[in-house]
């Protein structure tokens, strides 16, 4: 995948909503950690279809697939304890919750530019 403006998207989208969840600043009605954790959370769910979700239909068995798959997982945890305020021990805390959800969607940018990796693929 050669976009690599999408992970550019995803890096500044995931250092915004760190910086003002983390500090608690306020942007239209968003504020607080766990506010920024889900809206990143929604965000990440849209930006991974334009982006990981390419693998799935490539390659459903390959190990970075399966990577992503992983990651995809931590994220979405992260997100859902948020949203439903779940006490899993490290992500009930929202400001930890909020930082391991970024790095995750960056991971998944990254791991979806390794598509080209992939055997007989097609570069579109």
């Amino acid at each position: 995948m050669k976009n690599i403006e999408i992970l550019i998207m995803e890096v500044i989208l995931a250092a915004v909503f760190v910086t003002l969840g983390l500090t608690n600043m306020k942007v239209l009605f968003l504020q607080g950690p766990r506010v920024m954790t889900i809206v990143l959370g929604i965000m990440g769910m849209l930006l991974c279809t334009i982006s990981i979700g390419k693998f799935i239909s490539t390659a459903p068995a390959h190990p970075l697939t399966i990577l992503g798959y992983v990651v995809g997982v931590v994220a979405l945890t992260a997100f859902v304890t948020q949203v439903f305020k779940i006490g899993i021990p490290v992500l009930e805390n929202p400001k930890k919750a909020l930082v391991i959800l970024a790095v995750a969607l960056v991971l998944k940018g990254f791991i979806a530019r390794l598509l080209p990796l992939l055997p007989a693929t097609t570069n579109s």
